[in-house]
């Protein structure tokens, strides 16, 4: 325990210091793009305005930008940069308490995220794309290259701008132009492919960190 850290230890404490810098550094990004949302979301949209990229323009709309969506972004980076700050201090000092809380903590992201992942899909699956779920929609479409319910939006006078991809953009969607694979059919091949991967690349990366947090802990 008091001795000189061997060199699982050292590289426990190396991954540690990576991971958790490089956390740290996104939670601060994110909770400076959230104060910004706060503070002055007319500003921010002035700027995201001059970006080039239509998809940051239509997915970051000035309507979108409230201060309950700042509050709640501020909350989530505060709360994982402390997390974060556990691992990267323990990882220096060797605390023992800080490193147990970092392990413990990062066991229980791991069962949080899948929950989530689990309600949204299934969720997903079982509604669909609804008009109220928001702008992340839209990049479903995009990342998909689909469109809900594609036998039956012919008869739609207005298309979202998503069911054509950046074509579509801002209003220029139609029943010509649209994507023809239906969303919950295209998502439903994506998960059951893929579902089992991204639950195991989940506890995977969250079960390693925990380890390595022990092992720091142990030397």
């Amino acid at each position: 325990m008091g001795g000189k850290p061997g060199r699982t230890s050292k590289l426990a404490a190396a991954v540690l210091l990576v991971v958790n810098f490089i956390v740290m550094m996104a939670c601060g990004a994110v909770f400076a793009f959230s104060l910004w949302v706060i503070v002055s979301p007319i500003t921010l949209s002035a700027v995201i305005d001059k970006i080039d990229s239509p998809v940051v323009r239509t997915l970051l709309a000035s309507h979108t930008l409230t201060a309950s969506l700042g509050v709640a972004l501020a909350l989530l980076a505060l709360f994982i940069f402390i997390v974060a700050l556990m691992g990267f201090c323990g990882a220096v000092t060797q605390s023992q308490f800080l490193l147990l809380m970092y392990s413990a903590l990062i066991l229980l992201l791991v069962l949080l995220e899948c929950a989530l992942f689990y309600y949204f899909s299934s969720t997903l699956l079982e509604k669909g794309l609804q008009k109220e779920d928001g702008q992340w929609t839209h990049a479903l479409r995009v990342a998909f290259s689909c469109c809900e319910n594609v036998n039956g939006t012919t008869t739609v006078s207005k298309l979202p701008w998503s069911c054509c991809g950046l074509a579509g953009i801002p209003d220029n969607c139609t029943a010509g132009n649209m994507y023809q694979k239906d969303c919950l059919q295209t998502v439903a091949v994506w998960l059951r492919r893929y579902q089992t991967a991204a639950y195991a690349s989940l506890v995977a990366t969250h079960v390693v960190l925990s380890s390595c947090a022990l092992l720091r802990r142990r030397s």
